[in-house]
């Protein structure tokens, strides 16, 4: 049930953020005024870097359920697949189109931009919280539910005949 549910989550996200990663995308191929489009790619670049951060925080909460309920990391990593991609769809591709927009149209003097290495940064430091989140789950949920052996106590006595006595 909850990988169901968690697949339902990651589906509505997807959606949602090529979605929203399309609409700065479209203000890009715009002919109407530089700064208009410079104002309304800012705009929707922001709130789809806004839903992005909190879909992949939701994501990651209903992860960390499947992994209690499961005892199976693979949303954790899905998770982390989905901001790694939407991530480099954003910094990598769409930030470097607008800073060529940006350069074109004379709106920047800078002749560097730094958006593919604060995003290279953003998923090194995501796949390290992802690993630890990981980690520390498992741990609490081995402490609160720990595997039972069985003691010398529990196990049957062998009788002089080989056959346990029960």
């Amino acid at each position: 049930m909850w990988n169901k549910i968690y697949s339902i989550i990651l589906a509505a996200a997807v959606l949602a953020a090529g979605v929203l990663i399309y609409f700065p995308y479209s203000w890009l191929q715009s002919k109407t005024n530089p700064a208009d489009v410079q104002a309304s790619y800012l705009f929707y670049s922001n709130l789809s870097w806004t839903f992005l951060l909190i879909s992949s925080l939701i994501l990651l909460i209903a992860a960390n359920v499947v992994l209690w309920k499961t005892r199976r990391s693979w949303a954790m990593w899905v998770s982390l697949l989905y901001f790694a991609v939407f991530t480099i769809a954003q910094k990598f591709w769409l930030d470097g189109a607008f800073f060529n927009f940006q350069q074109a149209n004379r709106l920047t003097e800078s002749v560097l931009s730094f958006g593919a290495l604060f995003g290279a940064v953003l998923i090194v430091l995501a796949a390290i919280i992802v690993f630890f989140n990981q980690y520390l789950v498992k741990r609490m949920h081995d402490k609160m539910y720990p595997a039972v052996a069985p003691t010398i106590d529990d196990l049957p006595e062998e009788s002089a005949a080989g056959k346990k006595n029960i």
